[in-house]
């Protein structure tokens, strides 16, 4: 078996500098937060602007995760071929391309739609990926470093699949060398997807709308405290009885508990939804929609307390 590298390109500079300027900017914003970390809860100087600082860094996160992703994806790209087909690896995914089924193979072409990305457009950063729609209609699933039209093109009965390996004329004739040899085991086209990054899960668009309208109340829940917490007082309702009335009062810092606790719940319905979201994706996307529903009850309770 032969491997092939992608061919270098800006996009995975475009990832390193994005990625460290990113890490960087995380790491001012951190800073903003050791100094209150240090002193004991019932210090801590919460107002609406050190719930900027956390948005700021919520943002942030996503952004180096994104770029760190596609900067490991770039990374690990490669082609192999042997005698029965051709292998596409990425973030531990393999695509199987049998060598039997490839019909012909072409360079370059325009499409007329660019394959969607989960944070918009950014086909430039790191390497091509996703699904492309040429001008006549048919789609092209990339694993590339270059743009569409100076990709190398491999068509199969089942699809297409744009590539960009380093050497194109002998990448080329290493495959018609392996058509003329013929293969001794029939693979299947498939990709088969690989079991750390969990790509079918973060793609899974119910998945993915829970997790961010998760994700958006609890920074709401957040801002409302934030908001409030500098008119507290020190001490808070947080118990009551079954006609309503104050059972306990306690330090106003406990507030902010809440929204840390149900965030904590969130974050762990993630981590068992991707534990099972092979075996049970309906249960997956059911504990992730539990999540939003938890941040609604969470954001009841801290209303109550924060308003009374």
């Amino acid at each position: 078996m032969r491997r092939w590298k992608p061919q270098n390109d800006l996009g995975l500079w475009i990832a390193v500098v994005l990625l460290i300027a990113a890490l960087v900017a995380m790491s001012f914003v951190l800073m903003q937060f050791a100094p209150v970390l240090t002193q004991p809860p019932e210090l801590w100087p919460v107002d609406l602007r050190l719930y900027a600082y956390l948005v700021i860094l919520t943002i942030l996160l996503a952004v180096v995760g994104s770029m760190a992703y596609r900067l490991i994806g770039r990374l690990t790209l490669a082609y192999e071929i042997d005698r029965n087909g051709l292998y596409i690896h990425w973030l531990g995914n393999r695509t199987i391309i049998p060598i039997d089924q490839i019909a012909s193979i072409d360079s370059g072409v325009d499409a007329s739609q660019p394959p969607r990305q989960l944070f918009g457009r950014l086909d430039r950063i790191g390497y091509y990926r996703g699904v492309a729609t040429t001008a006549d209609g048919k789609s092209i699933r990339l694993f590339a470093t270059r743009p569409l039209d100076e990709c190398l093109l491999i068509h199969t009965t089942a699809g297409s699949y744009a590539i960009s390996p380093d050497n194109v004329d002998k990448f080329v004739q290493e495959i018609s060398e392996r058509q003329r040899l013929g293969s001794t085991t029939s693979l299947t086209e498939k990709i088969e997807v690989g079991r750390f990054f969990q790509k079918e899960f973060w793609y899974d668009a119910v998945i993915r709308r829970a997790i961010l309208i998760a994700l958006a109340l609890n920074l709401l829940v957040f801002g409302l405290v934030a908001w409030r917490y500098p008119h507290l007082d020190a001490l808070v309702a947080m118990r009551f009885d079954a006609a309503g009335q104050i059972v306990e009062l306690r330090p106003r810092h406990q507030v902010l508990f809440l929204p840390l606790a149900s965030l904590a719940l969130g974050l762990l319905n993630v981590a068992l939804g991707l534990a099972i979201f092979r075996r049970e994706p309906i249960g997956a996307r059911f504990l992730q929609w539990a999540s939003a529903i938890v941040q609604i009850l969470f954001g009841i309770a801290v209303g109550l307390i924060i308003w009374l």
